[in-house]
């Protein structure tokens, strides 16, 4: 079980690559100069960069599970990175109009 939560993991850790891309592009919101003053680009942007800390924090509670010895409990902590990523991913694609842009194609 403990080889299946390393592996959880690394593909949860494979989310890094993504996110770095999008934080890079994420200080575009406030391309607008009234944007500053408004609070949805910042609470974007808060959103983006808790990311690590969400990782961390679940990584860190299945890792104690497991030393407990809930295996199960220690999966499901490590599925919430993937979780995050996959509802971040649904949510961005539909923002922008990815998907209609590749159908159209």
């Amino acid at each position: 079980m403990r080889i299946l939560i390393i592996i959880i993991q690394i593909c949860g850790g494979l989310t890094f690559i993504p996110w770095f891309i999008i934080s890079g592009l994420s200080f575009m919101v406030f391309d607008r100069p009234s944007s500053i003053k408004k609070a949805f680009p910042w609470f974007l942007i808060f959103l983006i960069f808790s990311y690590p800390f969400v990782v961390s924090g679940s990584y860190w509670w299945a890792w104690s599970n497991v030393i407990n010895g809930d295996y199960k409990i220690g999966c499901m902590w490590s599925f919430v990175p993937i979780i995050v990523f996959i509802f971040g991913y649904m949510i961005i694609t539909q923002r922008t109009d990815l998907l209609s842009k590749y159908k159209r194609s």
